[in-house]
């Protein structure tokens, strides 16, 4: 049976970067690229609805813990053979709750500090860089960075971009 070839398509997903005290919430998923690391929870908008809806309930739905979006942070587009996927990274704070995982996308869910971060190698090097960012100094603008280092194969400065 020959592979059927999808059409690509464009996408948009939704990260929360939910802080509570110093520490920042973590998934780690059980597909795709990011299998066994740790990312920012999230996912893609269902039809009809807007971004600060789905990552509000992305993060719920994944964590059980409730957060309230105060503001996008970053902009990450990528592009592939598969179509265009733009990621928008929200800022939001914590309401309630005890991380855990859904046992469906995400096996394990928990707070680190920026130094639990920065020890492990089980993490996807943008939870890395948007908490090294945020930790340091915080961020306000959205703006081109030109220091983030591409690290998917194949990708290149036109292909993956990120914007804070």
């Amino acid at each position: 049976m020959s592979e059927q070839r999808r059409e690509p398509r464009n996408t948009t997903g939704v990260g929360g970067v939910v802080i509570r005290q110093d520490q920042i919430l973590v998934v780690r998923m059980t597909y795709g690229p990011s299998q066994g690391r740790y990312m920012l929870p999230g996912g893609l908008l269902d039809p009809g609805e807007t971004a600060d809806r789905a990552v509000r309930r992305e993060v719920l739905e994944e964590t059980g813990i409730e957060a309230s979006p105060r503001g996008i942070i970053g902009v990450r587009c990528r592009y592939t053979d598969r179509g265009t996927d733009t990621y928008l990274i929200w800022h939001m704070d914590y309401v309630s709750g005890e991380p855990e995982g859904d046992g469906r996308e995400i096996e394990h869910a928990r707070f680190m500090t920026l130094d639990e971060i920065n020890q492990r190698d089980d993490i996807v090097y943008l939870v890395w860089y948007v908490a090294s960012k945020l930790f340091n100094g915080g961020t306000d603008l959205l703006q081109y960075m030109d220091d983030y280092e591409y690290q998917m194969p194949g990708s290149t400065p036109d292909s993956w971009k990120l914007f804070m």
